[in-house]
C-alpha cells in the first residue's frame, strides 16, 4: 500500500491511525466474506452437528451430557470444538456454541446453562489441611490457582478477596493457567486451590474428587449460554440438545 498499517514490538502488532482509518472502511467487507464463508462451508458440511465451546466446558460439563442428546439422535454426528477466546469461536460456522456472558448476542439465541457461581475448591489431600485456616490465610498463603483472563471477565482471587477477606494483605502468587479445564485438572492433582463453577464441578464434588473450603458463593448475572440462531433451535436437533443439556438443572441462586 505504501504507508504503514502496524506498529510492530517483539509480538505485538498495534495499528496506526492510518491502519484503523483502513480497518473501518473495509471491515463490514469482511465481515460479509466470513459470513458467505461460513454459510457456504454450512451447506457443504456432512448432515450432523457442531458446537463450540471452551475447553473445560467441554471435558468435565459437555460431553457427559452429550450422550443423552446421542440416545434420542443414534445416527446423529456430533463435532466438538473449542476454543479459548469467543474470538476464536466462529459462530457463523457452527451451529450451535457454548459462550460466557450476560446473555445478549447480536443476531443470536440463547438460553442459560449455568449462572456464574464459584466456590474455592481443593482435592482432599489438600484440603485435609486447609479447612481449619481461615479465609484471609487461605488466600494469603496458598497455594492458589490463578486463571489467566486478560478481559477480566471470570471471577478471580482478587475479587473473592474483596467479597470474602478483605483483610488479607497479599494474594498468593501460586501458579496461572489458561483455561479452567486445566484449573480444574491442577486442582485434582493436588497441586493448588481453584475457584470452581457449581454445575461445572457437582460431580467432582459428589464424588468426593473435590471439597469445598467455603461454602458462601461469589455470584453474579453472568453465566454460560447456549447460543445460535433461532432457525437451529427451532428445528428438531436444536430442541433437542437444549432438552438435554438442560435437563435436571436446577440452579437458583441470588447475586451477592
Amino acid at each position: 500500500i505504501g504507508l504503514r498499517l502496524f506498529d510492530r514490538n517483539a509480538t505485538v502488532a498495534t495499528p496506526t491511525p492510518e491502519g484503523m482509518a483502513y480497518y473501518n472502511r473495509i471491515s463490514v467487507a469482511l465481515e460479509d466474506i466470513s459470513r458467505a464463508t461460513g454459510a457456504l462451508r454450512q451447506k457443504a458440511r456432512k448432515p450432523g452437528l457442531t458446537l463450540s465451546t471452551y475447553p473445560g466446558i467441554a471435558m468435565f460439563w459437555l460431553m457427559p451430557r452429550l450422550s443423552k442428546l446421542k440416545q434420542s439422535e443414534p445416527d446423529l454426528a456430533v463435532r466438538v470444538t473449542t476454543a479459548e477466546r469467543d474470538s476464536d469461536i466462529p459462530l457463523n460456522d457452527v451451529d450451535c456454541a457454548i459462550l460466557f456472558g450476560d446473555g445478549h448476542w447480536a443476531g443470536q439465541t440463547s438460553h442459560l446453562l449455568m449462572p456464574e457461581v464459584v466456590v474455592p475448591v481443593a482435592a482432599p489431600s489438600l484440603a485435609c489441611r486447609l479447612l481449619d485456616q481461615p479465609r484471609s490465610a487461605l488466600l494469603e498463603n496458598g497455594p492458589l490457582i490463578h486463571l489467566e483472563d486478560r478481559d477480566q471477565r471470570w471471577f478471580s482471587w482478587q475479587d473473592w478477596r474483596e467479597a470474602r477477606a478483605l483483610g488479607s494483605a497479599v494474594i498468593d502468587g501460586g501458579i496461572e493457567v489458561t483455561n479452567h479445564g486445566i484449573a480444574i485438572h491442577e486442582t485434582l492433582m493436588g497441586h493448588g486451590i481453584a475457584l470452581g463453577w457449581k454445575g461445572v464441578i457437582d460431580e467432582l464434588l459428589a464424588n468426593g474428587l473435590l471439597v469445598t473450603l467455603d461454602d458462601e458463593p461469589l455470584v453474579s448475572d453472568r453465566g454460560y449460554y447456549l447460543v445460535g440462531p433461532a432457525a437451529f433451535f427451532n428445528s428438531r436437533i436444536g430442541a433437542r440438545l437444549l432438552a438435554a443439556l438442560t435437563a435436571g438443572l436446577t440452579y437458583h441462586f441470588k447475586r451477592q
